[in-house]
């Protein structure tokens, strides 16, 4: 598979970029809102644009120079990425026209020597089209190109003009190109906001991909990173902190909680990170519950661990982690320190594993043993004057594993009841970590039952004849 070359939006905060990026791919992918800063780390999507593959990537607001924690690290990360791209589009706002900001990030550009499209942004009247060009053409660029991120105009013009470039350009190698044969295997960090998901997912890369800061809700996009292993490629996503609705202070981070619970629906395994200095707490269990109503594999992780000497409190940790985390009693749980590496070896493997467990399939024969031997060893108790009756069971296709089970009375089995059961087909089968869904239901009869239908006796007078012959034989 030939190489795809990476196009790298730039530009200074709220211009457009991620509504362009949007665009482009044609799908609400970023965040998008009025307030500055929305987007923080890189997002990236292949578009198809007239047979030629295009990788685009979105990039958080710049302005080189600026001193603030997170714009520091923003540049630090485009300085870096600019390295490994093929062109830049280089947004600005029409109605603000040049500012110093867009000075600063022109003379900052030439200095990495790649092909730049200045695309002004917001440039929605065609009669000033050329007007708003000559204002940006003091920056020095020799493609310009008016466009209207939100309205679609003039984007097919610098698309055409990208690709006819970059189709005779060479394109700088890079690993994530490389096309993956099997389907990679998906994992979503979920937690409260600052208990480390962007530090730990630095921590498995090895390098700062992530935008990690102290002030809780950094994370904004929910941002996927492929990560190469021994065994198969995954894709790592890392989520925005999840929090109460009634304590979401801001849109943006109300759309970042909603990206959050999306890729829980679509990924196949959940690391769920604690934060172990402050403890369990009620938002933690909160996400538990939806975690345990998505019916996915997860991985519990302890974070910043090293805080505690020697491990010494650790089974007790686990201990209390289980019974307070209940909805997820069946997850393992790992103690590590995204911040000093500790036991991080440890977090794909368990991923992996679980994953694999989950995808297992049990036959039906020996359910049905499992269900029977549960059966025996505690009968289900009465309910309503009725009791459980257990017939037979099965587990239906798909991932994770869901049972089937049919009975006489269904409406009769209680929580308590059906817990056991969990329990028990999970040492039966094998599956101690591995979250299950019993479906019960009421078994239907093959061959309902009819009234007996007789036929219309049409001669009116067969009683009469039946009677006469019996008087006769008794005459006789």
């Amino acid at each position: 598979m030939a190489l795809v070359p990476e196009v790298l939006i730039v530009g200074r905060p709220n211009v457009g970029k991620s509504t362009l990026f949007n665009r482009l791919a044609g799908k609400s992918l970023a965040l998008v809102d009025n307030q500055p800063g929305s987007t923080r780390d890189f997002k990236s999507y292949e578009i198809d644009w007239d047979g030629k593959l295009l990788k685009m990537t979105d990039s958080g607001g710049w302005v080189p120079g600026e001193k603030e924690s997170i714009a520091m690290k923003v540049g630090e990360q485009l300085d870096r990425k600019m390295r490994n791209v093929s062109a830049l589009l280089f947004v600005v706002d029409a109605i603000e026209g040049v500012t110093p900001g867009d000075e600063l990030i022109a003379r900052s550009l030439r200095k990495f020597g790649l092909p730049t499209w200045l695309l002004v942004n917001k440039a929605d009247r065609y009669e000033k089209n050329d007007e708003a060009i000559n204002d940006f053409m003091e920056l020095g660029f020799e493609n310009i190109f008016p466009i209207s991120a939100t309205h679609g105009i003039g984007v097919d013009d610098f698309l055409d003009s990208v690709t006819d470039f970059l189709e005779k350009a060479p394109v700088k190698p890079h690993q994530e190109d490389e096309e993956k044969e099997k389907k990679p295997l998906r994992i979503a960090i979920l937690g409260k906001p600052n208990v480390g998901k962007s530090s730990l997912v630095n921590a498995i890369l090895g390098e700062k991909r992530m935008i990690v800061d102290d002030l809780p809700g950094t994370t904004h996009d929910a941002i996927p990173v492929i990560i190469e292993t021994e065994e198969n490629p995954l894709v790592m996503v890392d989520t925005a902190g999840i929090r109460l609705t009634k304590q979401q202070d801001t849109r943006i981070e109300q759309l970042s909680v909603e990206q959050s619970l999306y890729e829980l629906q679509t990924c196949q395994v959940v690391l769920l990170l604690v934060d172990g200095e402050k403890g369990i707490t009620h938002q933690d269990v909160t996400i538990s519950k939806l975690i345990s109503d998505a019916f996915r594999p997860v991985v519990i992780l302890i974070n910043k661990w090293d805080i505690h000497p020697h491990g010494a409190e650790q089974a007790r940790a686990e201990r209390i982690t289980k019974r307070q985390l209940r909805y997820l009693h069946y997850a393992p749980v790992l103690f590590i320190s995204a911040k000093n590496g500790q036991n991080l070896q440890n977090v794909l493997p368990t991923a992996y594993e679980v994953y694999e467990e989950s995808c297992r399939h049990s036959p039906t024969r020996k359910v049905n043993l499992a269900l029977q031997s549960a059966v025996s060893e505690h009968a289900p108790p009465f309910r309503n004057g009725h009791r459980l009756k257990i017939l037979y069971g099965y587990q239906r296709m798909g991932h994770p594993p869901a049972f089937e089970i049919f009975a006489n009375q269904p409406n009769s089995a209680t929580p308590a009841y059906m817990r056991y059961l969990e329990g028990e087909l999970r040492k039966a089968l094998d599956l101690p970590y591995t979250p299950m869904q019993l479906v019960l239901k009421e078994k239907a009869d093959k061959k309902p039952y009819l009234p007996q239908q007789y036929k219309r006796n049409f001669d009116v007078n067969a009683d009469k004849r039946k009677r006469k012959q019996k008087q006769r034989r008794k005459g006789e």
